[in-house]
């Protein structure tokens, strides 16, 4: 600790320089910390999910309906404890940009299977007992101003047997999700006052989301149901909420080879560029390292020195992009739920820094070590 005034006198010698290497290296591990927060909470996210609760589709295709008369064959099937059809669509409250995303559901079998939900028994009554009564999530009630007790009505692409877009509920109360606060968004409704109110597909479903007697049994269950109707003219494709979500995802792309492609090339391209700088940095002060070898320092403690300085240097700015990140990474938890940067990402980011910087430093520290005071001075 007693060089770190030395080192830091070395690493801002040229201001301008160092501002030019610190924005260069902060901003690749901020692209570090924001892709690798991502894909990692991704898989928090994933690895989260409940194994019990399964989903139902077509094997054709998740936007394939399926027929609502394959419910209680479902039902019947020894190892499910609940069942409710879910079927989900949009809608616009007062003006397009504010967007909820209305779910119908059997109240009775999907507030069983929500045990992770919070809400209050009366809530849950009411659900249950009148068809246009809604449950709202307490992020879109806060952030539209909804309260319990009055009408809502949202407008939808999903057309009314009269013609017309709009769906009035009753509000009953309001919902919550502790693990994941920020995914309570969507409005439950009643899924047979949807059914039967809405133009297209009735007696239709978009999945079948379900609760098994247990973990162990699910596999089980999810087999059982796609052989009950292997051979149909709707046959199904059962998944656990973690394959389902992985599938979802790797639709739109194989986030750990992007990530690892764009991680790859950035950092490959920074050592290059940090190299490349701190070579010129020790080029122009050889005098300066012939000076300190000639008041007694040590080959070996001079080259530890440049080493420690290019470690400090990129420690620092790395912590920089990555506290960066770790402000913006939330952003994402509406569609995600993370809540703040892993820590394995900050840690991951810190010692790819330490192994940038001893990489890149090698070189001008090797340099260093064979320094020749004597041509070192008349260079000068």
């Amino acid at each position: 600790m007693k060089y770190l005034p030395l080192i830091w006198s070395g690493i801002w010698r040229r201001r301008g320089r160092a501002v030019l290497m610190l924005l260069q290296i902060a901003t690749s591990f901020l692209l570090f910390g924001l892709l690798q927060g991502f894909n990692s909470g991704i898989k928090h996210a994933i690895a989260q999910a409940h194994a019990d609760r399964l989903f139902v589709t077509s094997s054709v295709s998740t936007g394939d309906v399926l027929p609502i008369s394959q419910l209680s064959r479902i039902r019947s099937i020894a190892g499910v404890k609940l069942v409710t059809p879910l079927v989900q669509f949009p809608s616009t409250y007062q003006n397009l940009r504010q967007g909820i995303v209305v779910t119908a559901i059997d109240p009775d079998a999907f507030l069983g299977i929500m045990t992770d939900w919070t809400f209050s028994p009366q809530a849950a009554t009411a659900l249950k007992s009148s068809r246009t009564a809604a449950l709202v999530g307490k992020v879109v009630a806060e952030r539209y101003g909804l309260k319990v007790g009055e009408q809502l009505t949202v407008q939808s692409p999903i057309l009314r047997q009269d013609g017309s877009n709009g769906w009035v509920f009753d509000l009953v109360g309001t919902y919550d999700v502790p693990n994941q606060p920020a995914s309570a968004t969507q409005l439950i409704v009643n899924y047979d006052f949807v059914n039967e109110a809405r133009l297209a597909n009735r007696d239709t479903t978009m999945v079948y989301y379900l609760l098994t007697r247990d973990v162990a049994s699910a596999p089980g269950v999810g087999l059982a149901i796609d052989n009950a109707f292997a051979n149909s003219s709707h046959e199904t494709r059962t998944q656990s909420e973690g394959d389902l979500y992985t599938s979802q995802i790797q639709r739109i792309a194989d986030l750990d080879y992007l990530v690892g492609i764009i991680l790859g090339a950035v950092l490959f391209a920074l050592l290059f560029a940090t190299a490349a700088l701190m070579m010129q940095s020790i080029r122009e002060r050889l005098p300066e390292l012939a000076v300190l070898k000639t008041v007694g320092f040590s080959d070996r403690r001079v080259m530890t020195l440049i080493l420690f300085e290019a470690v400090t240097f990129c420690v620092f700015a790395a912590a920089i992009g990555l506290g960066i990140a770790a402000l913006l990474l939330p952003l994402a938890r509406s569609q995600i739920g993370i809540s703040g940067m892993p820590w394995v990402v900050v840690l991951a980011g810190l010692a790819c820094a330490v192994a940038l910087a001893l990489i890149g430093g090698s070189v001008p520290a090797h340099r260093g070590l064979k320094l020749q005071v004597a041509q070192a001075l008349t260079e000068r």
